[in-house]
């Protein structure tokens, strides 16, 4: 397998398991978290998943994956 598949997977399996700890083992308080309060009253609070964060959070898994394509890249 080259290189270049190798960082996909790498980088596609961390970002699914940052999804995973993101919305199901944080809570509102973490700063890594991607949900939200969408409707709060006196006695529900209704959470949901920000779209917003997510695609930032992809976005940064992204941007992290190609950087590190191209360190290896330029090693070899």
């Amino acid at each position: 397998m080259n290189r270049k598949m190798r960082v996909v997977l790498l980088v596609f399996f961390c970002f699914l398991l940052w999804l995973y700890f993101a919305i199901y083992e944080s809570s509102i308080d973490n700063w890594w978290t991607v949900n939200e309060i969408k409707q709060a009253t006196e006695d529900t609070v209704q959470i949901g998943v920000s779209l917003v964060k997510v695609l930032v959070g992809a976005m940064i898994f992204i941007i992290t994956g190609f950087l590190i394509y191209l360190l290896l890249r330029k090693r070899n």
